[in-house]
């Protein structure tokens, strides 16, 4: 068995980061647009920005959107299309997309190539508790809880491939 040296390596790493491409990078596919991304994971095409957001050159611009439970289901539901059905994530999915080790002051628990500008915030999820309750990813680091459904919170919508 051929064994690369460990200078090799490093070094192949070193070019890696030089050139920005990153192996998180791979996980993550834009759409030709830019305002979908598609995880190779899950299978599942997220929209890049928070909704409220528009994603322009390399960042999401705008204020993201802060709605209650209710209104983020009904936003979702609005923003579909035949062939397009948008919806709020369950919390295993939005889950999915937290990247922890992102985390920092004012820097959001995601990756920040796939979902540049992202708010740290809590985003609704379609996963209820009990009576007037949802579940939140909250991305200042990634923890899940449970609110009122009338809070506010930012939302991103995902939707299953075609």
């Amino acid at each position: 068995m051929h064994r690369i040296p460990a200078h090799t390596v490093g070094l192949f790493l070193l070019l890696l980061s030089l050139t920005g491409l990153s192996f998180a990078q791979e996980r993550f596919s834009p759409s030709a647009d830019g305002q979908d991304i598609t995880d190779s994971r899950t299978g599942l095409i997220w929209r890049r920005c928070a909704e409220g957001m528009v994603f322009k050159g390399k960042t999401c611009t705008g204020q993201a959107t802060f709605l209650s439970a209710p209104d983020a289901a009904a936003r979702a539901k609005a923003a579909s299309t035949p062939g397009a059905e948008w919806r709020l994530p369950i919390l295993k999915e939005l889950s999915s997309i937290v990247s922890a080790r992102e985390a920092d002051v004012d820097k959001a628990a995601i990756d920040p190539n796939a979902f540049p500008g992202t708010p740290v915030a809590r985003f609704w999820t379609s996963s209820s508790t009990g009576p007037g309750y949802f579940t939140f990813v909250g991305f200042s680091d990634g923890s899940a809880g449970e609110a009122p459904r009338a809070t506010s919170a930012a939302i991103r919508l995902v939707r299953s491939a075609k």
